[in-house]
């Protein structure tokens, strides 16, 4: 029976995921998981595409709040504990 893994891992993959959608939606392929999304030049639009992504992906839409307020990695981390919720 293959092992499943730990939800440390899948919550980092969900987030590296999401930090990847996020670069390419902003055209920014040195983006970080520390970097804000309107810093880079991301705006409603695109932040509501970015969360639609997650939401079918993931189950759980991003925060928009978040997404404005603080890192890409934090609004991600916050939707990953919804998802594993």
């Amino acid at each position: 029976m293959p092992e499943s893994k730990p939800i440390t891992d899948k919550a980092d993959e969900i987030v590296r995921e999401t930090v990847v959608f996020a670069a390419e939606l902003l055209d920014e392929p040195e983006l970080s998981a520390k970097d804000n999304f309107l810093d880079l030049g991301g705006h409603s639009m695109l932040a509501l595409e970015l969360s639609e992504w997650a939401k079918e992906r993931y189950g759980a839409s991003i925060s928009m709040e978040l997404i404005f307020e603080r890192s890409i990695g934090e609004a991600a981390a916050d939707m990953v504990r919804r998802v594993d919720a």
